[in-house]
């Protein structure tokens, strides 16, 4: 089975990457998700962010206010430290389960989508990486538009990450999302069959 991982910059297209690889019938495991599974209310991933960050963070419907945790993000690099002590064990861990999941399943491909592989160095997981990439000042567009947050905001989030062009560097596939989802689409086309036919 090929292990593909995922990844790009905040609102760089990865969900719609992932789209392409489901319509293929890949299954896709999402960290955001596995990220939201390590702290949902009663966990103690839940417990210890409530315990860290405080009483302001937990939402109406009793989960985590995640607009009220981002802003304590932006504003103290410590924070999100701790949060990444207490989410990322546990996100990877379900990664490395999923994958083993179809593995076992006799799939083909499975795919990771993970925004911060390169920056928590998880290559070795993988088969093949491949990045979505996207010029800054359409990726702060992207940001501010499907987020709501200010230009400052969105180029403070974008700084938490490896620029574009690191994680080009390290990435063995590159997907260009500068022109329109048309050419992704076929950009996307072209790098599956890649993966498929170096498959072991």
């Amino acid at each position: 089975m090929v292990r593909v991982g995922l990844t790009g910059g905040a609102a760089s297209g990865k969900t719609t990457v992932c789209r392409f690889f489901r319509e293929q019938g890949v299954a896709v495991s999402i960290a955001d998700d596995l990220a939201r599974e390590a702290v949902s209310p009663g966990s103690p991933g839940f417990d210890a962010v409530v315990a860290w960050f405080g009483d302001g963070v937990v939402a109406e419907d009793g989960g985590l206010d995640r607009p009220a945790l981002r802003r304590q993000l932006i504003s103290d690099p410590e924070a999100r430290r701790v949060l990444e002590s207490i989410v990322q064990p546990e996100v990877i861990r379900l990664m490395e389960a999923f994958l083993c999941a179809e593995g076992a399943k006799g799939a083909e491909m499975a795919v990771c989508e993970v925004p911060l592989l390169f920056e928590l160095t998880l290559e070795a997981m993988f088969d093949v990486t491949l990045h979505v990439g996207v010029d800054r000042d359409t990726q702060c567009a992207r940001l501010m538009n499907r987020d709501g947050v200010t230009e400052d905001e969105a180029s403070r989030l974008l700084a938490l990450q490896l620029s574009d062009a690191e994680k080009r560097g390290r990435a063995d596939w590159v997907l260009e999302n500068t022109q329109g989802l048309l050419e992704l689409k076929a950009a996307f086309y072209k790098v599956f069959d890649k993966i498929i036919k170096k498959k072991p």
